[in-house]
């Protein structure tokens, strides 16, 4: 992840040659040398990290929070500021205590995000919006906690049919919710590998035997 966990959905604007050419991007890392400040660019097209000189950003817009950099002192700024953010403390009870009720969503989730290993930021970010909109209390957990929180899962095929065999336990709604997940994360790079399809067919098979009613257009 880029150190601020927080810049991942920008539109950069670059120039070259006198043409602007806008990408969908993920700020990663900015720093200054010799009074020239230098960007570590996630391309989101191109799924490939390159390192730009600011003379060739045109400007910034933040997505997520509607804010549009012309000036990248303020920028660089922002951005310093957010990494220096400490996070949140949470109950003494931990981070494994208050996520164990989605533990098995995110094990599935993270799997088939690993099932194709392009390491896609955004993947990441989709199982944390995921965490955070079905369990209150994750919603005061830093995306650091939540990065640190999945490397200590790493599942593996077993792990990822073990998780298909407890589903028997969620609402057809909720079942059908976390499918869905899984989809939206393995079209982060435009289409389905042969790989992700195979494990997604599994998937929807094992919702089928609990009486889930999977839309044929799921996929």
């Amino acid at each position: 992840m880029y150190p601020t966990d927080k810049f991942y959905n920008m539109q950069v604007n670059l120039v070259k040659n006198g043409r602007v050419y806008p990408e969908k991007a993920a700020i990663r890392n900015i720093w200054q040398k010799d009074r020239n400040f230098f960007l570590d660019i996630y391309i989101y097209r191109l799924q490939k990290a390159f390192v730009f000189d600011a003379a060739f950003v045109r400007d910034i817009s933040d997505m997520s929070r509607g804010i549009s950099y012309k000036d990248i002192n303020k920028f660089a700024a922002d951005f310093a500021a957010a990494a220096a953010v400490e996070p949140v403390q949470v109950s003494k009870t931990g981070t494994a205590d208050i996520l164990s009720p989605v533990k098995d969503d995110v094990i599935l989730l993270l799997f088939m995000s690993k099932v194709w290993n392009d390491k896609n930021p955004i993947k990441q970010k989709i199982i944390f919006d995921y965490i955070q909109s079905s369990v209150a209390a994750a919603k005061n957990l830093s995306e650091r906690y939540l990065s640190r929180y999945l490397a200590g899962l790493q599942p593996a095929d077993d792990d990822f049919y073990n998780t298909l065999n407890r589903l028997k336990s969620k609402k057809p709604s909720q079942a059908l919710r976390l499918l869905q997940e899984a989809v939206k994360i393995c079209l982060v790079g435009g289409y389905l590998h042969y790989n992700e399809r195979m494990y997604l067919a599994d998937f929807i098979q094992a919702l089928r035997q609990e009486g889930v009613e999977v839309p044929p257009d799921v996929i």
